[in-house]
């Protein structure tokens, strides 16, 4: 019994180191001017899917672990394409714990949940 107690008390902190604050990542949203690209619901500028520099796709909605996963992919140069080099700028210095409350943001935007372009379904 305290052993099962125990693994559930554990499984719930991991669970919540795992969350950013929608607060803090609303603040930083602003701050890394996420909105240039992305517009400040999140829902993109991009038009019939063309991405360009400045025209960047929908990521409200998008899971938070997804969106951690490609940040951190930029920040360490292993997603890099033409229309990243701008995003890059942006996030280079995005510490993880202010990239998971970016994450947890940009998740809240949209109650429908959206599958980003490297996401599996």
């Amino acid at each position: 019994m305290m052993k099962s107690l125990l693994m559930a008390s554990l499984l719930l902190l991991s669970v919540n180191s795992f969350a950013g604050d929608i607060a803090k990542g609303k603040k930083l949203f602003k701050k890394v001017n996420c909105a240039l690209c992305h517009n400040a619901d999140g829902m993109g500028k991009a038009k019939n899917g063309k991405i360009a520099l400045l025209k960047g796709p929908q990521i409200a909605g998008l899971d938070e672990a997804y969106i951690t996963e490609q940040v951190i992919a930029i920040q360490g140069k292993k997603r890099k394409t033409k229309n990243t080099s701008m995003m890059m700028a942006k996030v280079k210095t995005l510490k993880p714990a202010e990239i998971k409350d970016i994450a947890a943001y940009v998740n809240s935007l949209s109650k429908t949940r959206f599958v980003g372009m490297l996401q599996k379904k």
